[in-house]
């Protein structure tokens, strides 16, 4: 059959051939356009059919630096469609919130877990600091940080220990401040043996200890710490009383100087006269002048004193007991009296003081009797 229609074709002329050539394209192109037209429908219609899902992403709201803290007013969410979602993409805002961020975040920028830090233990140490707190360290040893007892995490009270040259005195200046580190000293010391091999011994000292305190109790112990030095005092971690309540204490060497006893006081002056030593017990005693009083008179009217009155005391002139004493080129038959000396002259002077104070009391009963009498 091929060979017949072979055959036709050779029997045609060119101009039959062109026409049988447009015709068979023209067919070719009508199938090929039907062909194409009904899958381009086919795939409308799929795509109809198919519904767009989307998802929400979190979003920045604003301009985030490195190192921030997400907080809630930095974000908002957009949805867009799954497949353009990228990879790790945040979709709620608790998943974020107070995360800091590893890289700058620009607003408008999906929010991924690979810009933020899965956990506060990848933020490195400022990840252990306190909100209110800030990070302090002093120096320390063996002796002052318990002997290495004390790990990050525990708490400690701080003392100050200040010594003067006979005295020493302790202060708990912080009472349970928390331990953020405590970093060793890892350095070696070469030991050279008898047969001469040299070998390393690491040295596992504490040297830095790190502290979280608030802002003013880190002022304090920079300043503590510039006095004497530091000593840690680990709590238990329960503590039955959770602070102290002495807070210093001074001890005195026994070898400090001993204070000079204050010198006694001097006895007051007597205001009786002078009692001469060498008077003999016959002698007449000094007498004391008297004591001049003005009675009063008072009327009484019920239990009100109304009017007092003063009555003139007159003069009492008392005769001098004390022995004459000649004049120049006169010679007293006087004889010396004699002199006193031991317990006897004490007596003696204290009988007289007694005597001249009985004396001025009895002149002063006589005046005022004179005054009532008048």
């Amino acid at each position: 059959m091929l060979q017949k229609i072979m055959n036709k074709l050779n029997d045609l002329r060119p101009r039959q051939l062109l026409m049988l050539a447009g015709g068979a394209a023209l067919i070719m192109f009508l199938v090929i356009y039907s062909a194409m037209k009904f899958l381009q429908e086919d795939e409308a219609a799929k795509q109809a059919e198919k519904k767009v899902e989307t998802v929400q992403v979190v979003v920045a709201k604003v301009n985030i630096p490195s190192r921030t803290r997400i907080q809630e007013t930095m974000l908002q969410l957009k949805e867009m469609p799954v497949d353009l979602a990228p990879e790790g993409s945040i979709k709620s805002f608790k998943d974020v919130l107070d995360v800091q961020v590893k890289v700058s975040i620009f607003a408008g920028d999906i929010l991924t877990i690979q810009k933020v830090f899965a956990e506060k233990s990848d933020e490195g140490f400022i990840a252990t600091i306190p909100l209110d707190s800030r990070a302090v360290s002093i120096s320390v040893n063996d002796i002052t940080s318990v002997a290495g007892f004390a790990k990050p995490g525990d708490f400690v009270d701080l003392l100050l220990v200040e010594k003067s040259q006979y005295s020493a005195t302790t202060t708990v200046i912080l009472q349970n401040v928390q331990l953020l580190s405590i970093n060793k000293d890892m350095t070696g010391t070469n030991v050279v043996s008898d047969a001469g091999v040299t070998t390393t011994t690491a040295i596992n000292n504490p040297s830095i200890a790190t502290f979280a305190l608030r802002p003013d109790d880190v002022l304090k112990l920079v300043s503590a710490s510039k006095l004497g030095e530091i000593y840690m005092s680990l709590r238990p971690s329960k503590p039955r009383n959770m602070y102290a309540g002495e807070t210093e204490y001074t001890i005195e060497s026994i070898n400090a100087p001993k204070p000079e006893p204050e010198p006694e006081p001097a006895p007051p002056e007597s205001s009786l006269p002078a009692i001469p030593s060498g008077m003999a017990p016959g002698m007449p005693l000094p007498q004391l002048p008297a004591v001049p009083t003005t009675p009063k008179i008072e009327i009484i009217q019920g239990d009100q004193i109304t009017q007092e009155t003063e009555v003139p005391t007159p003069a009492v002139i008392q005769p001098s007991s004390l022995p004459v004493i000649p004049s120049s080129g006169v010679q007293a038959n006087v004889p010396s009296p004699p002199v006193a000396s031991g317990h006897s002259a004490q007596n003696f002077q204290s009988n007289a003081a007694d005597s001249i104070q009985n004396q001025a009391l009895s002149n002063s009963r006589v005046a005022q009797s004179f005054a009532m009498n008048n």
